[in-house]
């Protein structure tokens, strides 16, 4: 698929799930994207849930492999922490001499927003897409041009009353507020759209 086609069809994976998951919600996020590839065409798609290793036993593996009736498509990575690390796994799988891997054409980094900064009122998430993480997505896509990299950022807000099982743990206190994507290409950024948003009373 085309870098653009896979940003566009990512409008489509459910993510008001995550925004009603508190917590991590890495395994939710992964089951998610599980969820919305398999649903681009149903009768050809498949996940490995746990992609094969890159080398001996079990060193080096990222969350899925993303696969039609032919082989291998893509791989992703799902992290709140170690983004930066994730993304040298992804180059891993796309620079890898195996055979079973070739056929991958494009990968994808889900980064979600993790640790909360500061106290009190100010307190809050730094943005998912860093400056680091965006960088070196660019620079990924540089390295192997004819791969693209798709970048999905998912921001958090520290939600204000959460109510009293929530506010028992800060781990629990953010709630999905922005999921973006960006497509990027050779070096250089093609596109990127809001994939979801939270919709604020007024």
């Amino acid at each position: 698929m085309e870098p653009l086609d896979l940003l566009a069809s990512l409008q489509c994976a459910n993510w008001s799930v995550a925004a009603r998951t508190y917590g991590s919600s890495h395994a939710t996020l992964i089951g998610l994207m599980s969820e919305w590839w398999i649903s681009l065409d149903p009768d050809s798609h498949t996940v490995l849930d746990g992609a094969p290793s890159l080398g001996a036993g079990n060193a080096g593996w990222c969350d899925l492999m993303l696969c039609n009736s032919a082989g291998p498509l893509g791989v992703v990575e799902v992290e709140g922490t170690k983004p930066l690390d994730k993304l040298r796994t992804l180059e891993g799988y796309l620079k890898s001499s195996k055979p079973d891997f070739q056929p991958l054409s494009f990968c994808i980094l889900v980064a979600y927003a993790y640790f909360i900064r500061g106290r009190g009122a100010s307190r809050a998430y730094p943005p998912a897409e860093s400056p680091d993480v965006y960088a070196e997505s660019l620079k990924l896509s540089l390295r192997h041009p004819t791969k693209p990299v798709l970048l999905v950022a998912i921001d958090k807000t520290v939600d204000s009353n959460p109510g009293p099982t929530r506010a028992t743990s800060p781990y629990h206190l953010g709630s999905v507020s922005l999921v973006t994507g960006i497509a990027l290409a050779g070096g250089r950024e093609l596109a990127r759209q809001s994939l979801w948003r939270l919709q604020r009373a007024t």
